[in-house]
């Protein structure tokens, strides 16, 4: 009887209550670091390092005035490139962290509002 308690009745009312302490604790920070991770893959630093340092010289060994104008040029319009692609990716990992933020937050609220028939909805109720 005592095993049927603590597996059946103790142990999901303590990973109930736990739940939110990871989510906003350590699983926040492992999510995160994740992000992180995925952000300095997309952009690694050596690239910008290498387009920056090359940007004066000419492209394929073109060294006439015609050939470094256009290099500079392509070089610039490569590292604006780069410097959006970043951007993009950056705005997309913010949003999915803020998701991950205000997820459980919204779950709660929805089943607080099922149980409750006159509960003003903050979203559009087909959202969710």
């Amino acid at each position: 009887m005592d095993v049927i308690f603590k597996e059946f009745i103790l142990e999901p009312i303590i990973s109930i209550l736990y739940f939110p302490i990871f989510w906003y604790s350590k699983g926040l920070v492992k999510f995160f670091k994740s992000l992180l991770s995925t952000l300095k893959e997309i952009s690694p630093p050596f690239v910008l390092k290498i387009l920056i340092a090359n940007l004066g010289k000419p492209m394929y060994g073109d060294y006439s005035r015609e050939g470094r104008i256009i290099s500079f040029f392509m070089r610039l319009i490569h590292l604006f490139l780069i410097f959006l692609k970043t951007f993009l990716v950056f705005l997309i990992l913010f949003l999915i962290f803020l998701i991950y933020l205000f997820l459980p937050v919204i779950i709660i609220y929805e089943i607080i509002c099922n149980f409750n028939n006159n509960c003003h909805y903050f979203l559009y109720q087909g959202i969710i």
